[in-house]
Order: C-alpha cells, then structure tokens, then sequence
C-alpha cells in the first residue's frame, strides 16, 4: 500500500480511490461512530470514506471547535484526529470527548510517538502512512473495547437490524435501498436529535456525491415508505425549519 502524502492526495488516483459505498454497508459488525478530525481537506474526505468502507459510520471535520459543537448530544466511539489543531490538541479533544484516539503526527523520530503514547494516545500513526493500516488500526481498537456490538436499533414500532440491515416495523419487513437505510441510520443515532443536511450528506452519501437537494429527495422518499409502512404521518421525520430533519419520537403511534 502506497503511504498517503499530499501529492498522492491530490492525484486522480485518490480521488477516485475516495468515491465508494455509502457509510453503511454489508459488515460483519453493526456500525461504530468514528470522528475524523484534519485540516488538510482532501485528506479528511479519503479518511473518512475509507473508514465508511469498514461500515464505521463515520463523520469529518476540520478544527476541535466543529469536533466539539458536532459531538454535543453524543460521544464517537473514536477519534481520529491531527495531532496539532487550533487551540487545541488531538489528546486534550479526546479527553473533552471521553473517547479513544488514534492520534496522527508529522514528527520525525521515535520520541514524539513515545510521548502521545505515554500521555494517553491509545494508538500513534506517522503521516505518510497506508489508509489500510489506518482502517486495520482502528478495527483493532474498536475490537478491543468492544465498540459497535449492538445488533439493533428500537424506536417505539420501529427496529433496525444493523447486522442484518433490515427494517421492521410492528415485526413486519420495510424495504429500503442501501442510501434509504443509511438515512435512517443516521437519524436513529441518537432518535430525537436534529441533523442538518450537511452532517445527513457525511453520514450517508460518499463525498463529491449529493448534495442539500439530494438529502431532500431521499428523505421525501423515506417517509413515503414509512408512511405506507404504516408509521404514521411523516413517518415520523420532521423538518426543523432551517436547521434539518429530526426523527420525532411524538410523531410515532402508540
């Protein structure tokens, strides 16, 4: 495997290398929420879609101030992030977080990646380095703390079999595509929260593809299937007027 550099990066190689599945695909574990934190943008866009590969869902931004507004009603499960960052630092935002953290440094030598190790970085990857080291890295932490094991998500009627990536409402199947069942996903983490669609497009559409119409078309779909399902009006998703979609849990029949 090629290291990753900043030429590499922006060569029509990466980028293809970049556009794939979406976040949620076939995997033999249910999805664990990794944030990728990079200033460097192109190379923030290839992390995250390769860790969207492992079925990880997956969410990337560029400074701690965005780590921290976009984690407020959740903790990932890990972070992968720049060692340096403005007014912060990869190992001061994982302790704001609460999360594991695989920290990436440009510092040459053995001493600096002795030191994050030593001040608490559970793993350290120098920059160049192989995005299938990366993604077998973070399958090993992940492993480790036994992250992502659940198997479902339980709404009121509503069920998402993550393993399976199946729908069920009342017991009986809903059919939804892969980009539907994504969506879902990402509004059911956490149930009642309001994404807006720019976090719904790095949750559940591979980058340089869809865009704010895009997540509206698809989640006029959604309810159209959840309403038929029998979920009630809306299917349960609302829109918050210049803020996003919510899945509203006093939308749901009892």
């Amino acid at each position: 495997m090629t290291p990753i550099s900043s030429d590499l990066l922006l060569s029509e190689q990466a980028q293809e290398a970049s556009l794939g599945s979406p976040a949620l695909q076939a995997t033999t574990q249910s999805p664990s929420k990794v944030l990728v934190v990079e200033p460097h943008p192109t190379l923030r866009t290839v992390l995250a879609q390769r860790l969207r590969q492992d079925g990880h869902l997956t969410a990337a931004v560029a400074s701690a101030r965005e780590a921290v507004d976009l984690c407020r009603e959740q903790t990932p499960d890990l972070l992968v992030s720049a060692e340096l960052l403005e007014q912060n630092s990869a190992l001061r935002l994982a302790q704001q977080l609460g999360c594991s953290v695989i920290v990436l440094t440009a510092r040459p030598g053995v001493e600096p990646l002795v030191g994050l190790l030593d001040d608490g970085a559970d793993d350290v990857l120098r920059k160049p380095f192989g995005l299938e080291e990366l993604a077998a890295r973070c399958r090993t932490l992940l492993k480790r703390g036994r992250i992502g094991l659940q198997e479902r998500v339980a709404v009121g009627p509503l069920e998402v079999h993550l393993l399976l990536r199946q729908v069920t409402l009342r017991e009986k199947p809903v059919e939804l595509s892969p980009r539907e069942f994504a969506l879902l996903c990402a509004l059911l983490m956490p149930p009642g929260m309001v994404r807006s669609r720019q976090e719904l497009l790095r949750m559940a559409w591979p980058p340089f593809s869809g865009g704010p119409r895009s997540v509206d078309t698809q989640v006029l779909t959604l309810r159209r299937k959840l309403e038929q399902a029998g979920l009630g009006e809306g299917g349960g998703i609302t829109t918050v007027r210049q803020q996003g979609y919510r899945f509203s849990l006093d939308t749901l029949p009892s």
